[in-house]
Formats: structure tokens, C-alpha cells, sequence
């Protein structure tokens, strides 16, 4: 075989039209050159269908309506740029109608099919604007722009955030009832965490992203490994605890059967919102103190010795009472800063001293098969630090919200089958900019997250003070 190329032929026909389609191959090069050829006969078979659905239409385009030619239109698809012809015409009040971009639900000046508006956000969720526009402009083979990859993550994480945050005001404002989750949990698992964004352009410098994660348990994946099952994730940047209490309740109500949940195991870092964050779950409730918080400040004014396990073992088994004689021994005998460091760190353990004792040293029957906490640091990583923090970031408060919505749901748009929401009006700038100061003061009530917190008259309480607002008392 002496010949350095062949030619490939290939006959296409589409919506009535024929086309032939000729390219030589260099036998030197076949893989390359049969991909080119394979993107060019895609974006070939994509003019002919859009501009055979377009003839289609013209037959039932209202006869008031004026033919006023043909325009050229640019789209960039996963297969390239794709350029085509539609009719323009003139409908009974003069405006300007275009059917196959109505159709097709091509705004005005996009410029980027839907698909690939999803490519470039879940590129730019998982690295900076620079490098998602490189690996989309390799993977379209055509220039795409830093600035175009950021147009596409904030208008399809705005649209993720205001879709979810409409269905979140029709539950808690309009009396819409949701669908109820089919995971069961006997006992659920909920902690909580916050991770402060610095801000650019903005009245004020940073803003704190509020992380939740809930789960149904831990599944062993390996030597002293495990995977949280049925999770659930809930990234937010809120205006006050009560708006993070309905996203998390929302959250769970639409994952897990809670009529089917006896216990709910929380935990966090003993910060106020924290602790409250699971209060409106109608739900008996076990908090526990962080342990990696927790065990930091004990080494950080106790120091890495065996007296420091010892005493943290009769916290975790007996509570603050086992060691409060030798914390107060040692408070007395540090001076200067050591001895603020001491009480700062005996506060710490007063405030939180419900939630230091493992459950399985409680008088919580369920206590004895529940599994440990503490996979909420890795997931704030995950899902905000990764990609928000460090490098020099900064954001605008918009772009923030955008960017938290695409990371939460990065998997469903990377696989092209996120389910968006119908959206209400677009937030309004004023909302936007003072989206971080408080609606109302707010104050917790100690009674629903006692002992008591499971009796009928509790759960009677709780209802009549949030009304409307409670998602149980909705349904």
C-alpha cells in the first residue's frame, strides 16, 4: 500500500435535505483526522436539522405574520461552532419573531447552547476561569473566553439558586406541601459548620457560608475507612438561623421518612446557630461537641501529654464533673495569659457540656448503635474551600451564591441531568446586597432541645409559636 491518504464519502439526509460530505485522510495521522471529521460531520448533521425545523415551521406560521428573510446565527455547541440560517419574521404588532430560537428556548444574545452552558459551570466549579476556559476550548476546539466561562457558572447557578430558593418561599411562606423522602433513617445523623468568604465590591468584607451534611449512617469502605450513606448536602449564605433551620428541614424532608426517625444525632463545634441548627426537625435530638474542636483546644492549653487523653477520656464518659476539681486546680495554679487560656477553655466546656459525653455513656437507648460524628470538616472542604478559598479569591456576593449552587450539585450538571426548578421573579439587587444583614433578632428556646424535648406538650408548643412555618404542620 503505497497511498499516504484515503477519502471518505458520506451521503447525509436530514428533514428532506441531501447532503455530501467529503474529507481526506491522512493515514499518518488517522486518529486526528477522523475525529476533526467526526466534529465537522456532527456540526454539519446540526445545521441541517435546525434549519429543517425551521422549513417545518414555516408551515405553521400564522399567515398575519411577514416573511422578512433569513439571518445568520452563531451557536457554540459541544461539537463546535455551529452556524445556521432561520427565518426572521414580522407578527400583527411589528415585533420581530424568530420561531426555531422560541422553539429551541434560545435567548436573544446566547451564544452557547444549553449543553454546553453546563460544561463550562461544571468546569468552572471545580477550577479557576482560566483553566475551565482552556479544557472547554480544547474540548469544543473553538476559543471560549475566561469571561464567557464566568457568564456561563453565574447564570446557571443563579438559575439553580433562585429555582430552589422559590420552592423554599412556596413551603414556608405560601402553605405548599412537598413530596416526603423514602430514606429510611432510624437514626439520623446532622452536622453543621461555617467558613467565612472574603468579598469584593461589596458594603461589607467577607460573609460566612453556612455547610450542613445529613446521613443516614456509615458504611465500611476499607481499613479504618467509611463512607457516609444516603447523604445529603446543604451549602447556604443566609440572613439568619431561621432561614438555615427551613433549608435544612426542607432538605431533610424531601431525602429521608422522618415519621420513621427516632433519634437525631447532631453535632458541630458549640457555635450558637450550630447547636440550633436542627431545632425545627420536631425530632427527640442528641447534640455532640465536635471531637477534632473539641480535642484542639484541649491540646492547644492542656498540651499533647497522657494527662490530657486521660482527662478527655473522663469527658467523653463521664462529662465535665469528672474533671472540674483538677481544671480548677490547674486554673489556679497558671498565671498572665495561661490562665485566661484555662478559663476560656472552662467556659468552652460549660457552655457545651450537654453535648461532651458519648452517647453510649447517655441515658439514650438508641445511644448504643449510633455511629460517631466528624465528617463534617472534610465536606466543607469539599464542597467551599476547594473551590472558594485560598489563591488569592474573592467574590462578588452574586457570584458566590452562584458558584455554591453549582458545587452542591456539581455531579447532576456534569452529567447533563439537573432537574432545575421553575424560578420566581430575579432577586432584586437591594435583596442581593443586603442578603448578609439580619431580617430580625433571633432567639432560641432552651425547652426544645431539653429532656423534654420529645413530649406531646413540647411538640404542641413548638408548633403554635413557628405556625404556617412548620413544615410538619403544613403536611
Amino acid at each position: 500500500m503505497t497511498e499516504r491518504s484515503v477519502v471518505l464519502s458520506i451521503t447525509m439526509k436530514l428533514l428532506g435535505r441531501e447532503v455530501e460530505y467529503e474529507k481526506e485522510i491522512d493515514l499518518m495521522e488517522v486518529e486526528k483526522s477522523l475525529h476533526g471529521s467526526t466534529q465537522e460531520l456532527t456540526g454539519l448533521a446540526y445545521r441541517l436539522i435546525l434549519e429543517g425545523m425551521d422549513d417545518a415551521i414555516q408551515q405553521v406560521v400564522p399567515g398575519s405574520w411577514k416573511n422578512s428573510g433569513r439571518e445568520e446565527r452563531g451557536m457554540l455547541t459541544s461539537v463546535g461552532l455551529v452556524r445556521y440560517k432561520r427565518r426572521v419574521y414580522r407578527d400583527e404588532k411589528g415585533e420581530r419573531r424568530k420561531p426555531i430560537d422560541e422553539l429551541l428556548l434560545h435567548a436573544r444574545y446566547q451564544r452557547a447552547s444549553g449543553r454546553v452552558k453546563e460544561m463550562g459551570a461544571y468546569l468552572a466549579s471545580a477550577g479557576t476561569y482560566r483553566l475551565a476556559a482552556d479544557q472547554l476550548s480544547w474540548l469544543v476546539n473553538s476559543p471560549v473566553s475566561a469571561m464567557r466561562i464566568q457568564r456561563m457558572a453565574w447564570e446557571t447557578g443563579k438559575r439553580i439558586a433562585e429555582g430552589e430558593r422559590a420552592e423554599r418561599e412556596k413551603v414556608f411562606e405560601e402553605g405548599e406541601t412537598l413530596k416526603a423522602g423514602k430514606v429510611e433513617a432510624p437514626i439520623l445523623y446532622g452536622e453543621s459548620d461555617g467558613v467565612w468568604l472574603h468579598l469584593q465590591r461589596e458594603v461589607k468584607k467577607s460573609v460566612e457560608v453556612r455547610v450542613g451534611i445529613l446521613s443516614s449512617g456509615k458504611k465500611r469502605v476499607g481499613k479504618d475507612r467509611f463512607r457516609l450513606e444516603n447523604k445529603c448536602c446543604v451549602t447556604e449564605i443566609v440572613q439568619d438561623s431561621q432561614e438555615w433551620q427551613e433549608i435544612l428541614l426542607k432538605a431533610a424532608h424531601q431525602t429521608y421518612d422522618l415519621e420513621k426517625t427516632r433519634l437525631l444525632v447532631s453535632g458541630g463545634d458549640g457555635n450558637q446557630w450550630v447547636r440550633h441548627s436542627f431545632q425545627r426537625f420536631e425530632i427527640r435530638e442528641e447534640f455532640v461537641l465536635d471531637r477534632f474542636h473539641l480535642e484542639r483546644a484541649a491540646r492547644h492549653v492542656l498540651g499533647r501529654s497522657t494527662e490530657t487523653y486521660h482527662m478527655l477520656q473522663k469527658l467523653y464518659e463521664k462529662g465535665i464533673g469528672a474533671i472540674e476539681k483538677e481544671l480548677a486546680k490547674r486554673i489556679a495554679q497558671a498565671e498572665g495569659g495561661k490562665q485566661k487560656e484555662l478559663i476560656h477553655f472552662y467556659h468552652y466546656l460549660q457552655s457545651n457540656q450537654m453535648g461532651l459525653m458519648d452517647l453510649k455513656h447517655r441515658n439514650c437507648p438508641e445511644g448504643e448503635h449510633a455511629h460517631t460524628l466528624g465528617a463534617i470538616e472534610g465536606n466543607v472542604d469539599k464542597l467551599v474551600v476547594h473551590r472558594m478559598k485560598g489563591r488569592g479569591c474573592s467574590w462578588r456576593l452574586a457570584g458566590a451564591l452562584a458558584m455554591l449552587a453549582l458545587c452542591r450539585h456539581k455531579e447532576e450538571i456534569k452529567n447533563h441531568v439537573y432537574h432545575y426548578l421553575p424560578t420566581q421573579s430575579a432577586i432584586p439587587v437591594s435583596l442581593v446586597r443586603s442578603h448578609i444583614s439580619p431580617r430580625v433578632h433571633q432567639a432560641s428556646v432552651p425547652l426544645f432541645r431539653g429532656p423534654d424535648q420529645g413530649m406531646p406538650w413540647v411538640k404542641l408548643l413548638k408548633r403554635s409559636l413557628y405556625g404556617k412555618n412548620s413544615l410538619f404542620y403544613l403536611s
